[in-house]
């Protein structure tokens, strides 16, 4: 009796072992494709990698001694938008209400550590301007003379953090920059 339950244990072991690898293959894994901005939002132009060294931080943390909820996985793309503004995108898939929790946490970071404009860090400009749970915010640098225009929203399991760059003013196009964003939360929500 012990020997044939020994037997059966070590198969049921076995079988769940063998199983295993492709029950977690079956479970989605990061950002797929579909939740990112494609060419036909981002006016014929393709997306690819970040480049290195890019200073602005793509999941921004306004507060450095605050942590915040951190993703269970994130995806960053970039693309040249015309000939003046570089966009950049980073969608992060959390778990339950973490994608919510995010954008509070951020938006009281902003509130108590953004700089008011004039200084180098992270300026608040709109809170909920596209919806529920969205943050328009600017990343100055120059001492304030010059941005990068952030919108961050939540959009049921992820975190859609569109940024964008301007090459020639250094002041990013609010208007253009919340269609985008627009875009890239319909995108997260189908």
């Amino acid at each position: 009796m012990r020997k044939t339950l020994m037997v059966v244990m070590a198969a049921v072991l076995g079988l769940v072992s063998a199983s295993a690898p492709a029950v977690a293959g079956a479970r989605p894994r990061g950002v797929p494709d579909r939740v990112m901005l494609q060419p036909e939002d981002l006016g014929g132009a393709v997306p690819g990698p970040v480049e290195d060294g890019l200073v602005w931080p793509l999941l921004p943390q306004p507060c450095a001694d605050t942590p915040v909820p951190v993703p269970a996985a994130s995806r960053t793309e970039a693309a040249d938008y015309g000939s003046r503004y570089r966009v950049y995108e980073n969608v992060a898939r959390y778990r339950g209400d973490g994608a919510r929790a995010y954008i509070a946490e951020l938006k009281a970071q902003l509130a108590r550590c953004g700089v008011g404009g004039g200084s180098n860090g992270f300026d608040p400009v709109a809170e909920d301007h596209l919806g529920p749970d969205t943050v328009l915010f600017l990343g100055n640098y120059d001492e304030g003379d010059r941005y990068v225009g952030y919108v961050a929203a939540a959009v049921d399991h992820y975190v859609v953090v569109v940024m964008m760059s301007d090459s020639k003013l250094g002041a990013a196009d609010l208007t253009v920059l919340n269609d985008l964003a627009g875009a890239a939360m319909r995108r997260a929500a189908a």
